[in-house]
């Protein structure tokens, strides 16, 4: 049987290697918060991108009153990426651990 880094056999198993899974609720929990505010990031940039085809079109669009909605968007994105990443490197549970 070939030995794969990261496996384990179940004792008292003939069945294959297992891999060792580890979960922490609290690295999950701020992963998502991640991804939740680079879908609003996408999701303004998408806007904006609209609003500049349309001002095209109607001279009377405003495509910069994204400016401010963007930045503070992206703040947020870097608090909550540092939170993520901070929360990792504190308490160990990169991937495949806890």
């Amino acid at each position: 049987m070939v030995d794969f880094p990261g496996t384990e056999q179940r004792l008292g198993s003939s069945n294959p290697r297992i891999p060792r899974i580890g979960f922490c609720q609290e690295k999950n929990r701020l992963l998502g918060e991640f991804l939740k505010v680079i879908r609003e990031v996408t999701e303004l940039q998408s806007q904006q991108t609209q609003a500049v085809i349309d001002a095209a079109a109607d001279p009377e669009c405003d495509f910069t009153r994204f400016d401010v909605l963007l930045h503070m968007a992206q703040e947020r994105k870097e608090k909550a990426k540092y939170a993520w990443i901070a929360h990792v490197e504190e308490h160990g549970c990169h991937e495949g651990s806890i």
